[in-house]
């Protein structure tokens, strides 16, 4: 699937990420980083998406819930991302991305899989989402993905959730949060994609329509290496 050069990020990876292990982190220490990666997903997110905020109003918004449409965004991707962390810390490798935890995540509530009267704005219809989306979160539980490392599945389904577009809005947001699974339930970051990779990103969808997936495996594990990177820094200085 991928050339041999794509796994040099593997080895990269999985270093920083000892090094981070290897720190004795304290629970103030632990809950501190927990908050970086919660501050930074959303912000990374919310940027993707266009909107020009800051990592402090971020915060802000996550310390005192606001009601105008910026703050009830971040806290709507806020609330996802949450919901996504205590199931994997409750279950683990054995968190499953499954239909309904797909559903939960999506940040518009109550809505469900994407309706016929939008079906003129994608590519694949409405009555095809059903069988495509069983399809694809059968294959993530199957033996040939789980022998991928987690970058790599977490690469594959943000690509194919973004293919699918099973939502009328927002599918970017619940595709990376959906995604951020498969890096959170080996104890990595989620899938933060800072100012200077967005440009990167893009590319990398681009040639994803191409059927070319290695440049978004490349695109998320140099996001991993960056945020295993300021945790590390973070740590020390605490």
């Amino acid at each position: 699937m991928f050339t041999g050069g794509t796994y040099e990020w593997i080895t990269r990876v999985s270093k920083k990420h000892k090094q981070l292990t290897d720190v004795r982190l304290s629970s103030g220490q632990k809950d501190s980083l927990d908050r970086w990666a919660e501050i930074e997903f959303v912000h990374s997110t919310v940027q993707l998406e266009g909107s020009d905020v800051s990592s402090q109003l971020v915060a802000a918004v996550l310390e005192n819930r606001t009601l105008d449409n910026t703050g009830l965004r971040i806290g709507a991707l806020l609330d996802s991302y949450r919901s996504l962390v205590s199931l994997v810390k409750a279950n683990g490798k054995d968190t499953n991305l499954t239909l309904e935890l797909l559903l939960k995540l999506h940040t518009v509530p109550g809505a469900g899989l994407r309706p016929q009267t939008v079906d003129q704005n994608h590519r694949i219809k409405s009555e095809q989402l059903p069988i495509l989306l069983e399809s694809a979160l059968s294959w993530y539980t199957v033996d040939s993905f789980a022998e991928l490392n987690p970058v790599e599945q977490s690469a594959l389904v943000l690509l194919r959730l973004l293919d699918i577009q099973p939502f009328e809005s927002e599918n970017e947001r619940t595709a990376l949060t959906a995604a951020s699974l498969f890096t959170l339930r080996k104890n990595l970051p989620p899938i933060i994609v800072k100012r200077e990779l967005q440009s990167r990103y893009h590319s990398a969808l681009d040639e994803a329509s191409r059927m070319n997936t290695e440049p978004m495996v490349q695109t998320i594990a140099a996001a991993i290496e960056t945020s295993l990177d300021e945790m590390f820094e973070i740590a020390g200085k605490n």
